[in-house]
Protein backbone atom coordinates (compact mmCIF):
# COMPACT_ATOMS: atom_id res chain seq x y z
CA UNK A 1 0.00 0.00 0.00
CA UNK A 2 1.27 3.74 -0.91
CA UNK A 3 0.54 6.32 1.22
CA UNK A 4 0.84 10.12 0.23
CA UNK A 5 0.55 12.56 2.80
CA UNK A 6 -0.68 15.96 2.22
CA UNK A 7 -1.99 19.12 4.25
CA UNK A 8 -5.23 19.17 5.31
CA UNK A 9 -6.46 22.20 3.40
CA UNK A 10 -5.26 20.53 -0.21
CA UNK A 11 -7.58 17.58 -0.24
CA UNK A 12 -9.03 17.47 -4.09
CA UNK A 13 -12.94 17.65 -5.27
CA UNK A 14 -12.33 13.86 -5.89
CA UNK A 15 -10.19 12.51 -3.20
CA UNK A 16 -13.41 14.31 -0.58
CA UNK A 17 -15.62 12.36 -2.91
CA UNK A 18 -13.71 9.57 -2.57
CA UNK A 19 -13.66 10.12 1.42
CA UNK A 20 -16.83 11.12 1.91
CA UNK A 21 -18.02 8.01 -0.11
CA UNK A 22 -16.06 5.43 1.87
CA UNK A 23 -17.18 7.03 5.23
CA UNK A 24 -20.84 7.00 4.34
CA UNK A 25 -20.95 3.39 3.24
CA UNK A 26 -19.19 2.39 6.84
CA UNK A 27 -21.58 2.33 9.55
CA UNK A 28 -18.97 2.05 12.29
CA UNK A 29 -17.70 5.98 10.73
CA UNK A 30 -20.93 7.83 10.85
CA UNK A 31 -19.90 10.48 12.99
CA UNK A 32 -19.36 13.73 11.79
CA UNK A 33 -15.73 13.64 13.01
CA UNK A 34 -14.94 11.43 9.93
CA UNK A 35 -16.48 13.85 7.48
CA UNK A 36 -13.88 14.99 5.62
CA UNK A 37 -15.65 18.09 6.21
CA UNK A 38 -14.22 18.23 9.52
CA UNK A 39 -10.93 17.82 8.59
CA UNK A 40 -11.12 20.28 6.06
CA UNK A 41 -12.59 22.68 8.77
CA UNK A 42 -9.73 22.19 11.30
CA UNK A 43 -7.11 22.37 8.83
CA UNK A 44 -8.78 26.15 8.03
CA UNK A 45 -8.10 27.18 11.30
CA UNK A 46 -4.41 25.20 12.50
CA UNK A 47 -1.36 24.57 10.14
CA UNK A 48 -0.43 21.27 11.53
CA UNK A 49 -3.37 18.87 9.66
CA UNK A 50 -2.59 16.62 7.33
CA UNK A 51 -4.07 13.60 5.83
CA UNK A 52 -2.68 10.21 4.74
CA UNK A 53 -3.96 9.28 1.64
CA UNK A 54 -3.54 5.56 1.10
CA UNK A 55 -3.91 4.01 -2.08
CA UNK A 56 -4.04 0.52 -3.24
CA UNK A 57 -3.18 0.57 -7.46
CA UNK A 58 -3.49 4.23 -8.00
CA UNK A 59 -7.39 4.49 -6.22
CA UNK A 60 -7.50 5.88 -2.79
CA UNK A 61 -8.74 3.08 -0.18
CA UNK A 62 -8.44 5.18 2.92
CA UNK A 63 -7.31 8.24 5.06
CA UNK A 64 -5.55 8.83 7.89
CA UNK A 65 -6.38 12.50 9.52
CA UNK A 66 -4.00 14.00 12.06
CA UNK A 67 -2.28 16.92 13.14
CA UNK A 68 1.58 16.66 13.75
CA UNK A 69 3.63 18.68 16.49
CA UNK A 70 7.48 18.75 17.06
CA UNK A 71 10.10 15.71 17.30
CA UNK A 72 6.71 13.59 15.09
CA UNK A 73 4.16 13.95 17.93
CA UNK A 74 1.28 13.02 16.09
CA UNK A 75 -2.56 13.48 17.50
CA UNK A 76 -5.83 13.21 16.32
CA UNK A 77 -7.65 15.97 13.87
CA UNK A 78 -8.98 18.55 16.58
CA UNK A 79 -7.09 16.99 19.45
CA UNK A 80 -8.87 17.69 22.90
CA UNK A 81 -11.75 18.49 21.51
CA UNK A 82 -12.06 15.33 19.11
CA UNK A 83 -14.67 12.69 20.58
CA UNK A 84 -14.03 10.45 18.02
CA UNK A 85 -11.22 9.30 15.45
CA UNK A 86 -9.52 6.75 13.69
CA UNK A 87 -8.83 6.18 10.29
CA UNK A 88 -11.15 6.20 7.38
CA UNK A 89 -10.79 2.70 5.41
CA UNK A 90 -13.71 0.07 3.90
CA UNK A 91 -13.92 -2.77 6.23
CA UNK A 92 -12.24 -4.92 3.81
CA UNK A 93 -8.88 -2.85 3.35
CA UNK A 94 -5.89 -4.07 5.24
CA UNK A 95 -3.57 -1.78 6.76
CA UNK A 96 -0.53 -1.57 9.54
CA UNK A 97 -0.16 1.24 12.30
CA UNK A 98 3.59 1.20 12.65
CA UNK A 99 3.90 1.39 8.80
CA UNK A 100 1.37 4.18 8.18
CA UNK A 101 2.32 6.54 11.28
CA UNK A 102 6.46 5.83 9.20
CA UNK A 103 4.95 7.19 6.06
CA UNK A 104 2.97 9.83 7.60
CA UNK A 105 6.03 11.20 9.24
CA UNK A 106 5.04 10.24 13.18
CA UNK A 107 6.62 9.30 15.73
CA UNK A 108 3.95 9.04 18.05
CA UNK A 109 0.38 8.78 17.93
CA UNK A 110 -1.24 9.21 21.23
CA UNK A 111 -5.38 8.59 21.09
CA UNK A 112 -7.98 9.22 23.59
CA UNK A 113 -11.65 8.62 21.70
CA UNK A 114 -10.37 6.07 18.96
CA UNK A 115 -13.09 3.58 17.82
CA UNK A 116 -12.37 0.09 19.72
CA UNK A 117 -13.00 -1.84 16.33
CA UNK A 118 -10.02 -0.28 14.56
CA UNK A 119 -8.15 -3.87 14.83
CA UNK A 120 -4.56 -2.56 14.10
CA UNK A 121 -4.55 -0.33 16.99
CA UNK A 122 -6.00 -3.21 19.55
CA UNK A 123 -2.03 -3.90 21.01
CA UNK A 124 -1.73 -0.27 21.41
CA UNK A 125 -4.88 0.48 23.65
CA UNK A 126 -4.21 0.95 27.38
CA UNK A 127 -7.97 1.61 28.49
CA UNK A 128 -11.53 1.32 27.34
CA UNK A 129 -14.51 3.62 27.56
CA UNK A 130 -18.22 4.12 26.30
CA UNK A 131 -19.60 6.77 24.50
CA UNK A 132 -23.19 7.11 24.79
CA UNK A 133 -25.96 8.08 22.25
CA UNK A 134 -29.41 8.15 21.79
CA UNK A 135 -30.76 5.58 19.49
CA UNK A 136 -33.12 7.37 17.13
CA UNK A 137 -33.31 4.49 14.43
CA UNK A 138 -37.48 3.96 15.05
CA UNK A 139 -37.95 7.55 15.95
CA UNK A 140 -38.97 9.13 19.43
CA UNK A 141 -41.35 7.44 20.21
CA UNK A 142 -39.59 4.25 19.68
CA UNK A 143 -36.42 5.79 22.10
CA UNK A 144 -38.97 7.11 24.44
CA UNK A 145 -40.00 2.89 24.45
CA UNK A 146 -36.93 1.76 25.39
CA UNK A 147 -36.39 3.85 28.14
CA UNK A 148 -39.55 2.98 29.83
CA UNK A 149 -38.25 -0.66 29.01
CA UNK A 150 -35.49 0.16 31.50
CA UNK A 151 -37.72 1.52 34.36
CA UNK A 152 -36.20 4.95 33.24
CA UNK A 153 -38.28 7.91 34.48
CA UNK A 154 -36.21 10.44 32.89
CA UNK A 155 -38.82 11.35 30.19
CA UNK A 156 -41.56 11.99 33.04
CA UNK A 157 -39.44 14.46 34.83
CA UNK A 158 -38.49 16.28 31.85
CA UNK A 159 -42.21 16.77 31.12
CA UNK A 160 -42.46 18.28 34.42
CA UNK A 161 -39.40 20.89 34.06
CA UNK A 162 -41.11 21.66 30.94
CA UNK A 163 -43.99 22.34 32.51
CA UNK A 164 -42.55 24.76 35.09
CA UNK A 165 -40.56 26.44 32.23
CA UNK A 166 -43.80 27.25 30.57
CA UNK A 167 -44.98 28.74 33.56
CA UNK A 168 -42.63 31.22 32.66
CA UNK A 169 -43.56 32.14 29.16
CA UNK A 170 -44.14 30.27 25.45
CA UNK A 171 -41.71 27.67 25.61
CA UNK A 172 -39.58 27.85 22.16
CA UNK A 173 -37.33 25.42 20.61
CA UNK A 174 -35.10 25.94 17.41
CA UNK A 175 -33.16 22.81 16.25
CA UNK A 176 -30.80 25.38 14.46
CA UNK A 177 -30.16 28.78 14.38
CA UNK A 178 -28.01 30.86 12.14
CA UNK A 179 -28.06 33.65 14.99
CA UNK A 180 -24.30 34.33 15.57
CA UNK A 181 -25.55 35.92 18.86
CA UNK A 182 -26.87 32.89 20.24
CA UNK A 183 -23.35 31.26 19.39
CA UNK A 184 -21.61 34.46 21.14
CA UNK A 185 -23.94 33.80 24.28
CA UNK A 186 -23.20 30.10 24.53
CA UNK A 187 -19.01 30.65 23.84
CA UNK A 188 -20.07 33.09 27.38
CA UNK A 189 -21.44 30.83 29.18
CA UNK A 190 -19.08 27.74 28.16
CA UNK A 191 -16.40 30.01 29.37
CA UNK A 192 -17.84 30.90 32.91
CA UNK A 193 -18.59 27.54 33.37
CA UNK A 194 -15.10 26.44 32.64
CA UNK A 195 -13.30 29.19 34.72
CA UNK A 196 -15.64 28.31 38.16
CA UNK A 197 -14.91 24.73 37.69
CA UNK A 198 -11.29 24.98 37.13
CA UNK A 199 -10.77 23.81 33.67
CA UNK A 200 -8.98 24.68 30.57
CA UNK A 201 -11.35 27.12 28.82
CA UNK A 202 -11.50 25.72 24.96
CA UNK A 203 -12.48 28.89 24.29
CA UNK A 204 -9.05 31.04 25.42
CA UNK A 205 -7.92 29.30 22.25
CA UNK A 206 -8.23 31.58 19.33
CA UNK A 207 -8.47 28.44 16.81
CA UNK A 208 -10.97 26.91 18.54
CA UNK A 209 -13.32 29.59 18.69
CA UNK A 210 -12.93 29.89 14.94
CA UNK A 211 -13.48 26.24 14.18
CA UNK A 212 -17.00 26.57 15.94
CA UNK A 213 -17.75 29.58 13.61
CA UNK A 214 -16.55 27.75 10.36
CA UNK A 215 -18.67 24.91 11.22
CA UNK A 216 -21.77 26.89 12.25
CA UNK A 217 -21.94 28.69 8.64
CA UNK A 218 -21.20 25.27 6.80
CA UNK A 219 -24.76 24.16 5.77
CA UNK A 220 -24.38 20.79 3.32
CA UNK A 221 -26.71 18.00 3.62
CA UNK A 222 -23.46 15.93 4.26
CA UNK A 223 -22.49 18.08 6.91
CA UNK A 224 -23.50 21.08 8.90
CA UNK A 225 -22.81 22.67 12.29
CA UNK A 226 -26.16 22.83 14.53
CA UNK A 227 -26.65 25.65 16.59
CA UNK A 228 -29.78 25.00 18.85
CA UNK A 229 -31.53 27.04 21.18
CA UNK A 230 -34.59 26.77 23.67
CA UNK A 231 -36.19 30.58 24.37
CA UNK A 232 -38.89 31.73 27.07
CA UNK A 233 -40.88 33.93 25.41
CA UNK A 234 -37.94 35.89 23.54
CA UNK A 235 -35.39 35.12 26.15
CA UNK A 236 -32.20 32.92 25.70
CA UNK A 237 -32.27 30.08 28.16
CA UNK A 238 -29.98 27.10 26.72
CA UNK A 239 -28.10 26.80 23.50
CA UNK A 240 -25.73 24.13 22.08
CA UNK A 241 -23.33 23.75 19.50
CA UNK A 242 -22.76 20.66 17.67
CA UNK A 243 -22.71 19.06 14.36
CA UNK A 244 -24.53 16.29 12.61
CA UNK A 245 -23.34 14.36 9.35
CA UNK A 246 -26.23 12.68 7.26
CA UNK A 247 -27.55 10.62 9.82
CA UNK A 248 -26.00 11.41 13.38
CA UNK A 249 -26.10 14.24 15.33
CA UNK A 250 -22.88 15.10 17.51
CA UNK A 251 -23.64 16.59 20.69
CA UNK A 252 -20.85 18.99 21.66
CA UNK A 253 -20.73 22.09 23.56
CA UNK A 254 -23.78 22.82 25.33
CA UNK A 255 -24.63 25.43 28.25
CA UNK A 256 -27.69 27.05 29.75
CA UNK A 257 -28.65 30.45 31.70
CA UNK A 258 -27.43 29.78 34.99
CA UNK A 259 -30.79 31.55 36.61
CA UNK A 260 -32.66 28.90 35.06
CA UNK A 261 -30.42 25.70 36.28
CA UNK A 262 -32.92 24.18 38.80
CA UNK A 263 -35.28 23.43 35.77
CA UNK A 264 -32.87 21.94 33.49
CA UNK A 265 -32.98 23.60 30.70
CA UNK A 266 -29.79 21.93 29.24
CA UNK A 267 -31.60 18.36 29.36
CA UNK A 268 -34.67 19.57 28.04
CA UNK A 269 -33.08 20.80 25.20
CA UNK A 270 -31.34 17.90 24.19
CA UNK A 271 -35.24 15.95 24.45
CA UNK A 272 -36.46 18.09 22.15
CA UNK A 273 -33.95 17.87 19.99
CA UNK A 274 -34.10 14.08 19.68
CA UNK A 275 -38.29 14.83 19.20
CA UNK A 276 -37.43 16.66 16.16
CA UNK A 277 -34.74 14.51 15.23
CA UNK A 278 -36.63 12.34 13.03
CA UNK A 279 -37.63 15.28 10.45
CA UNK A 280 -33.60 16.64 10.09
CA UNK A 281 -33.07 12.45 9.20
CA UNK A 282 -31.20 11.91 11.83
CA UNK A 283 -31.07 8.42 13.58
CA UNK A 284 -28.40 9.03 16.49
CA UNK A 285 -27.80 11.73 18.91
CA UNK A 286 -23.91 11.21 19.83
CA UNK A 287 -23.57 12.41 23.49
CA UNK A 288 -19.28 11.70 24.44
CA UNK A 289 -17.97 10.10 27.22
CA UNK A 290 -19.38 10.62 30.63
CA UNK A 291 -19.88 8.29 34.41
CA UNK A 292 -23.16 7.99 36.14
CA UNK A 293 -22.80 10.96 37.93
CA UNK A 294 -23.33 12.82 34.84
CA UNK A 295 -26.59 12.81 32.57
CA UNK A 296 -25.59 11.40 29.86
CA UNK A 297 -25.94 7.78 30.94
CA UNK A 298 -30.04 8.38 31.92
CA UNK A 299 -30.70 9.52 28.28
CA UNK A 300 -28.94 7.13 26.68
CA UNK A 301 -30.09 3.56 24.77
CA UNK A 302 -26.52 2.67 23.76
CA UNK A 303 -23.14 3.30 23.42
CA UNK A 304 -19.90 2.71 21.34
CA UNK A 305 -16.86 1.30 22.68
CA UNK A 306 -13.70 3.42 22.40
CA UNK A 307 -9.64 3.30 23.57
CA UNK A 308 -7.06 5.46 24.63
CA UNK A 309 -3.80 5.07 24.05
CA UNK A 310 -0.25 5.80 22.42
CA UNK A 311 2.06 4.58 19.68
CA UNK A 312 5.34 5.10 19.69
CA UNK A 313 8.06 3.75 16.99
CA UNK A 314 11.65 3.65 18.27
CA UNK A 315 13.20 6.69 18.11
CA UNK A 316 15.70 9.40 19.78
CA UNK A 317 12.44 11.76 20.74
CA UNK A 318 10.28 8.84 22.10
CA UNK A 319 12.91 7.67 24.25
CA UNK A 320 13.17 11.23 25.86
CA UNK A 321 9.08 11.75 26.37
CA UNK A 322 9.55 7.78 28.13
CA UNK A 323 12.43 8.67 30.23
CA UNK A 324 10.46 11.82 31.04
CA UNK A 325 7.73 9.95 32.20
CA UNK A 326 8.94 7.38 34.20
CA UNK A 327 10.96 10.17 35.89
CA UNK A 328 7.06 11.90 36.88
CA UNK A 329 5.98 8.25 37.89
CA UNK A 330 9.16 7.93 40.66
CA UNK A 331 8.63 10.79 41.67
CA UNK A 332 4.96 10.38 42.78
CA UNK A 333 6.08 7.48 44.27
CA UNK A 334 8.91 8.73 46.50
CA UNK A 335 8.71 11.22 49.63
CA UNK A 336 9.73 14.03 46.99
CA UNK A 337 6.01 13.75 46.05
CA UNK A 338 5.38 16.49 49.05
CA UNK A 339 7.91 19.17 48.05
CA UNK A 340 6.93 18.34 44.13
CA UNK A 341 3.12 18.69 44.86
CA UNK A 342 2.81 22.52 44.04
CA UNK A 343 5.42 22.84 40.75
CA UNK A 344 3.29 19.18 40.04
CA UNK A 345 -0.17 21.04 40.02
CA UNK A 346 1.32 23.30 37.74
CA UNK A 347 2.88 21.04 35.24
CA UNK A 348 -0.47 19.44 35.35
CA UNK A 349 -2.43 22.59 33.98
CA UNK A 350 -0.14 23.17 31.73
CA UNK A 351 -0.23 19.90 30.70
CA UNK A 352 -3.99 19.89 30.29
CA UNK A 353 -3.36 23.34 27.70
CA UNK A 354 -1.37 21.64 25.83
CA UNK A 355 -3.94 19.31 24.21
CA UNK A 356 -5.90 22.69 23.22
CA UNK A 357 -2.69 23.47 21.63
Amino acid sequence: MKVTVIAGGELTPELVDRWRRIQESTTELASPYFCPDFTQAVAAVRRDVFVGVMENSGVAVGFFPFQRGRMGVGKPVGGAVSDFHGVIALPEVSWDVPRLLRACGLATFEFTHLLECQQPFRPYHAAAAESHYMDLSEGFDGYAARLREVGSHLLKDVRAKRRKLQQLGELRVVPHTGDTGVLRALLAWKSSQYQRSGLVNVFSFDWAVALLERIHATQHEHFAGMLSALYVNDELVAAHMGMRSRRVWNWWFPRHDERFAKMSPGILLRVCAAESAEGLGIRRIDLGLGNESTYKPRLATGSIPLAEGRVELRSLATAARRLRRDAEAWVRRSPLLTIARVPGRLLTRMERRRRFR
